[in-house]
């Protein structure tokens, strides 16, 4: 850069330019020579380190796990990166602290522990049996070393026998599990009175003060959203390739490529032959395992079986017992070195020794598939729209930085831009930050920029912005209107309804609450409904604590009125959606514990035991922050 601006400018200005920007540069270069542009520290835990890449990882790693779990309805507009960040990094530092109390608490794990879990993790197997290749590649893919990974494995499993020593702490007595199975099972014998609010609506006439006062003392009902109007530029390579020509020729062209990379990915039938070089191996060693390739591979030409000899002198000790024999490979399984070879041999043929990461392979491959194409006719159709969208991907960027810097020379007009993409300017209905519209209304990063203090204010294009799928837009506020509340005249009708309703209810409640003092000086509750008239009256019934057949609210009350001594009853009110209830307790009956059987039992005493097991590591984490040094750089998050 900085000689592209000597060339273009001359005289004492060039030198002025170039030092204001040397200074920086310089002090940049100085700061990360200094030692801090290495690993970067962004919390510590009691002296022990958390670098950036770990909370970068770990930020990675909640991403994808939301993807997972959330599928196609993931947005990451929707998630704030700072608080995914901060997330990941008070899960590191909670498996710090457990990492180093188990640590304390002196829960290793040994080498052979962590070997055998490794061994069977299915990943790293081939044919039903662990690869050393399979595992070093692998890792080397998500660009992990053997020592970092087995690390990662060896702190795992600690962390997993730290929560099971803390979990299986948890335990419920015999005397413990009587109670809730009886509290569980228990029925109580319930009656209640309904009053419905509807009986009262006739009456009530409100005035219109009384509709001036609902409306004023709710001011959150009525509401009218915040909306805009917009003009945008939509960049899409759906619409960008509808008019792209596609010849036959390039649709034959394209399919001969699909005819060579089909060629390429067939699978292939391949066993080898491995001798194993270490990482850090001389010259020397190198070419002393390269003769060991070379006299295994005499070895076979000379008549030995492939796989006798793969036995006798393979190190890849997965494939060896089984002849060297891999199975069926695609080239992405293997290394590239290996790969390259392997699919320009001929079946039945052997190699010469080949270099990987892994050492010297002799690799033959015993049967190869075709993938076959059909015919061009039936894919002409697919590869012009292939190509036409790829084209139109292409030419999307460009247009893209077009769009872009046109935008920003012409803020308050689209036109400008238009005209150059040959796109036409298209405008939105009134649209609502909360809208769930279809096109560009339903993408959250439009609504995000059209609400946004910038735009609303100065009515100027907005920044290219990412839609996804390789489409862009450029948009414009054109009208704006802030939120409201719609006039009383416009809702006159409904507040009338909502103001009648709730007098309604106020005067069904009032009838409860009447019936209450005649329940506590003796009477029944036929004899303290007589008075209203509007009352229905429900016989007495046991119930359960989970029967679904009674008004949720009488069920509710139900169970929390407490149990009333022999020859008494208790009584409170139950809010209904229709009116109100006065419920009435007149016994308690506790299941017997005796009655459960075994099997039921133990499942209700391993689900407390989980339960109280998860609250106790809870405690424990807790404790461990409270005493804990926690430090958090917060200037390099």
């Amino acid at each position: 850069m900085l000689l592209a601006i000597r060339d273009k400018t001359r005289g004492w200005i060039a030198y002025v330019i170039v030092a204001v920007l040397v200074v920086p540069f310089a002090l940049f270069g100085l700061y990360n020579y200094a030692g801090n542009g290495g690993e970067q520290t962004v919390a510590s835990v009691d002296g022990e380190d958390i670098t950036r890449t770990q909370l970068d990882q770990a930020y990675r790693e909640r991403q994808a796990e939301l993807r997972q779990m959330l599928g196609e309805q993931f947005d990451p507009g929707l998630f704030n990166t700072e608080q995914l960040r901060r997330e990941a990094l008070q899960q590191l530092i909670d498996q710090q602290l457990l990492f180093n109390h188990a640590r304390t608490r002196k829960l290793n794990v040994s080498d052979e522990q962590v070997a055998s879990i490794i061994r069977n993790q299915d990943i790293f197997q081939v044919d039903g049996e662990f690869s050393m290749e399979r595992y070093r590649q692998l890792l080397e893919q998500n660009n992990l070393t053997l020592d970092r990974y087995e690390a990662q494995m060896r702190q795992d499993l600690s962390l997993g026998l730290l929560r099971q020593a803390i979990e299986r702490s948890a335990y419920t007595s015999d005397r413990e599990l009587d109670r809730i199975l009886a509290l569980q099972g228990q029925r109580r014998e319930l009656s209640w009175v309904t009053i419905p609010t509807a009986a009262y609506r006739d009456g009530i006439n409100p005035q219109p003060e009384a509709l001036e006062q609902w409306y004023e003392q709710n001011p959150n009902r009525f509401q009218l959203p915040e909306q805009v109007r917009l003009n945008y530029l939509l960049l899409d390579p759906a619409v960008i390739a509808e008019r792209i020509d596609v010849s036959t020729e390039d649709i034959r062209e394209r399919y001969r490529e699909r005819q060579a990379e089909a060629s390429q990915t067939a699978e292939r039938e391949l066993r080898h032959i491995l001798i194993e070089v270490p990482a850090q191996a001389s010259a020397d060693a190198v070419g002393a395992a390269r003769e060991q390739a070379v006299a295994a591979r005499e070895r076979i030409q000379a008549g030995e079986s492939f796989a006798a000899v793969a036995r006798a002198v393979s190190d890849d000790t997965g494939s060896a017992n089984d002849g060297g024999n891999l199975g069926a490979v695609q080239p992405s399984d293997v290394a590239p070195a290996f790969a390259e070879a392997a699919w320009k041999l001929e079946v039945g043929a052997i190699s010469e020794p080949v270099r990987t990461d892994f050492g010297w392979h002799v690799i033959e491959v015993t049967a190869a598939r075709a993938n076959e194409l059909a015919p061009l006719e039936e894919l002409a159709a697919s590869l012009r729209e292939s190509i036409a969208q790829s084209r139109a991907e292409r030419e999307v960027v460009e247009l893209g930085n077009t769009l872009e810097t046109l935008a920003f020379e012409y803020p308050r007009d689209l036109e400008p831009a238009a005209e150059a993409l040959g796109l036409p300017v298209q405008q939105t209905d009134w649209l609502a930050a909360d809208d769930t519209g279809e096109g560009i209304l339903a993408e959250t990063a439009i609504q995000r920029s059209a609400f946004s203090d910038a735009l609303l204010e100065s009515r100027e294009n907005s920044d290219l912005i990412d839609l996804g799928d390789g489409r862009y837009g450029v948009i414009r506020v054109v009208d704006h209107r802030a939120a409201s509340r719609e006039p009383l005249a416009d809702v006159k009708a409904d507040v009338r309804e909502a103001v009648i309703d709730e007098q309604a209810a106020i005067k069904a409640q009032a009838q409860a609450e009447a019936m209450l003092p005649a329940i506590e000086s003796g009477q029944s509750l036929r004899q303290a409904a007589e008075a209203v008239s509007v009352a229905k009256i429900n016989a007495p019934r046991w119930a359960e604590r989970n029967e679904r057949e009674l008004p949720a609210g009488v069920r509710e009350m139900g169970f929390r009125l407490p149990r009333p001594a022999p020859g008494q009853n208790h009584a409170d009110l139950a809010r209904l959606p229709d009116g109100w209830a006065v419920v009435l307790l007149s016994a308690v009956e506790d299941a017997n514990p005796d009655d459960i059987d075994a099997e039921r039992r133990a499942q209700l005493r391993q689900s407390i035991n989980a339960m109280d097991g998860q609250l106790a590591f809870r405690a424990v984490l807790a404790q461990l922050r409270e005493q804990a040094q926690v430090r958090i750089f917060e200037e390099r998050l």
